[in-house]
């Protein structure tokens, strides 16, 4: 059997790391794997290659080195980095420059494939009421992709990440929740509402299942084409993280809303002020995170393709729930 090589743009990255991993699990040896690094030099990077990636040097701004990076692949999965330095500056080139540059370079490399870590439009689904630039510019990038001659192009759009909960750094927005007790003492989660009947969100476990949606969608890529693939592990309310956490480590906790989106804070911090507004059309649109309502029945379905070819079983080759995700790193 030809093996099929699938190039990773951003495979240091969280999600791109995901992919990575996913498709070297894969028993059937169909997938070889390449990674697109800034800096192949950097101990991530060596960790790549000495696991067997294949780890090459291109920028996503450089055009000609992302063509030569891309030369020979059945496939590309891209994750461009809203928060990357390099792009969204003052008179300089933004997210959509850089994913429309990507793209271009994979049709002119002959690519087949392409995988993008997509968003919906938030401009779109409130009707222009509440813009949150991520998303917008990673819709457009999504759009852009379709519109070129790829045998299939996929957006597999990931939800709010379970790993979040584990990040300290973040614990201050969210009343220090998981890590540090409120002035009463109590482990308090304090958030914003999410909007829609239940305040129900789209959680994804970006180490446990959504290389493996990746990986899903790469067996079948035709099958897929034109989507956008919900890549979320469980559609979970606010308030039922607290009874999860509870349950899984034993500790007691409670929750709080806060009284309006605006007033989670941002410290001016580019990333914070995204899910700032994240939460504000989410509310706008009823929790429309995707413009249309929470569905993981896709998700599971490629879960189960690629836990199948990777051979996982039990509790492995089901998507991630919170309780099992608290219980395994905070428990």
């Amino acid at each position: 059997m030809a093996t099929k090589l699938v190039t990773v743009f951003g495979a240091t990255g969280a999600q791109g790391g995901s992919v990575v991993q996913a498709l070297l699990r894969d028993k059937s040896g169909t997938f070889k794997v390449r990674g697109i690094t800034r800096n192949p030099t950097s101990e991530a990077a060596k960790a790549l290659s000495a696991s067997g990636v294949e780890v090459v040097k291109a920028d996503g701004l450089n055009k000609g080195e992302l063509v030569s990076a891309f030369k020979g692949s059945w496939a590309v999965f891209a994750n461009v980095n809203s928060d990357d330095p390099c792009i969204n500056q003052k008179d300089g080139p933004s997210e959509t420059d850089m994913g429309k540059i990507i793209i271009d370079a994979a049709v002119e490399a002959e690519v087949r494939h392409f995988v993008f870590s997509g968003m919906a439009s938030a401009s779109e689904t409130t009707k222009g009421a509440v813009p949150n630039r991520a998303f917008d510019e990673k819709h457009a990038i999504g759009q852009y992709g379709r519109s070129k001659p790829f045998a299939s192009f996929v957006d597999a759009s990931p939800g709010w990440y379970m790993e979040t909960f584990l990040w300290r750094d973040l614990a201050p927005i969210f009343g220090g929740w998981p890590f540090n007790p409120d002035e009463e003492g109590h482990m308090t989660f304090t958030c914003p509402r999410w909007g829609g009947p239940n305040d129900e969100v789209p959680f994804t476990a970006i180490a446990a299942d959504y290389g493996d949606i990746v990986h899903g969608i790469l067996l079948a890529p035709e099958k897929y084409n034109g989507r956008l693939i919900q890549s979320i592990s469980q559609s979970r309310s606010l308030e039922s993280v607290i009874p999860d956490y509870q349950t899984a480590t034993g500790k007691q906790a409670r929750f709080r809303f806060m009284k309006t989106w605006e007033e989670l804070e941002t410290y001016g911090v580019t990333g914070l002020i995204t899910v700032q507004r994240m939460f504000g059309f989410c509310q706008h649109s009823g929790g429309l995170y995707y413009g249309v309502p929470n569905d993981t029945a896709p998700a599971a379905e490629l879960k189960a393709a690629a836990a199948a070819a990777q051979g996982k079983t039990g509790d492995d080759a089901k998507l991630m729930t919170l309780e099992r995700f608290f219980k395994q790193h905070l428990a």
